[in-house]
């Protein structure tokens, strides 16, 4: 037994003091899981600071600041400013963790640089997508982050990925799927999009993502124009921001779809989105584990997706939703076509995925194998 670890009568338990380094606390679904986490810590076992190497004014800060954790901005600009690295080292050494953890690709390259530099004697890194922008990325994360101890996957498949294509030993790979609160899904009223132009009572699909390749929303509204004269009660919401906006509004146009796809940029109100909608649809080109589709089926929402990385583990084929094994436009619009066509069975499967979510997915279980994860790696570090 580790001294300091034990609870009894007189015993003084030490929290262990986490660092938990992210590369921006912007709304996107890995920062949102990443502040849930945070947030549900226990706080007796556990002291967290949270260095992010983005900006102050980045929206999730004043959440975890509200729940009484320390956060530092290091202010990096842009994503690869390498001055950030020492900002990082300084950082560390001002709280002196016994443990660092890492989320997404740059805080995980920056923070293997920096963890050595500052003395930090565990690192545990955060995976939380297959990536395929490039083999370089898979190459300097795998050299920057050779001392982890730990590589968090987010899914099976990301943890396949991550040592067939990433070359990370697998003897590291730990995988802890992400989570959902399905409490906080109950009840929630319904999204007004009458200001975006859905009439009362028009079905709605929902799409919710970046709006970037690795997402491909154009393939959403693509998908949604071959069926939109056999459904003309239906509209299609897209729910995000990115580079792609003006692509898609030109291709919306050329659709004559103007009144039936609608951009409504930024939307913090996922659940109020979901419960609008009659189901999501996923057009991803490659993921992690989709936060997105765990909210759907929170909410009681079938999925229509493409099979990418982490679908397979949530999303039951005929169940809870359908799964899409090709990139072709003419399979994503079938599947869609059977969620707009039986209603009923749409209903069926979202609340199918509602009660799998809550049984295997829960926002629980997910803090808890993180602590777990953490308690054993300083306990190992401790007796070494």
């Amino acid at each position: 037994m580790v001294d300091g670890w034990c609870e009894g009568a007189g015993v003084t338990v030490t929290p262990i003091r986490l660092a938990c380094c992210i590369t921006e606390l912007q709304v996107g679904g890995a920062e949102r899981m990443f502040v849930e986490l945070m947030c549900r810590l226990d706080r007796s076992r556990f002291d967290p600071t949270v260095i992010s190497l983005g900006c102050g004014s980045d929206p999730l800060v004043e959440r975890l600041q509200s729940a009484g954790i320390e956060v530092r901005c290091l202010g990096a600009r842009r994503r690869w400013e390498v001055s950030v690295v020492g900002r990082l080292v300084a950082e560390l050494k001002r709280v002196s963790p016994d443990l660092l953890q890492t989320w997404l690709f740059h805080a995980n390259v920056a923070g293997g640089l920096a963890s050595r530099r500052a003395g930090v004697g565990r690192l545990v890194t955060g995976i939380r997508v297959a990536e395929r922008r490039g083999r370089w990325r898979l190459w300097l994360e795998r050299i920057c982050t050779r001392r982890a101890c730990r590589h968090v996957c987010v899914s099976r498949e990301v943890a396949e990925f991550s040592a067939a294509r990433g070359v990370l030993n697998r003897s590291k790979l730990e995988v802890i799927p992400n989570g959902v609160d399905v409490a906080s899904f109950a009840d929630v009223q319904p999204m007004d999009l009458t200001g975006h132009g859905v009439p009362v009572g028009a079905r709605v699909v929902a799409w919710i993502g970046r709006l970037d390749h690795q997402k491909d929303p154009l393939a959403a509204v693509e998908a949604f124009g071959r069926l939109s004269s056999k459904f003309d009660d239906c509209h299609l919401v897209l729910a995000g921001e990115g580079r792609m906006r003006v692509e898609i509004e030109a291709r919306v146009l050329g659709l004559c779809l103007s009144n039936r796809v609608h951009l409504l940029g930024r939307v913090t109100e996922i659940g109020a989105l979901l419960s609008r909608s009659c189901g999501l649809l996923l057009t991803s080109r490659w993921e992690g584990m989709p936060n997105v589709v765990l909210e759907a089926m929170a909410a009681s929402r079938p999925v229509v997706s493409r099979l990418v990385e982490g679908v397979s583990d949530l999303v039951v084929e005929g169940v809870t939703g359908w799964l899409v094994r090709d990139d072709t436009i003419v399979s994503l619009s079938v599947a869609l076509e059977e969620l707009l066509g039986d209603v009923v069975g749409g209903e069926a499967k979202g609340a199918s995925g509602q009660e799998r979510v809550g049984r295997e997915f829960s926002i629980e279980a997910m803090v808890a194998r993180y602590e777990a994860l953490w308690e054993r790696e300083v306990g190992a570090a401790r007796v070494e």
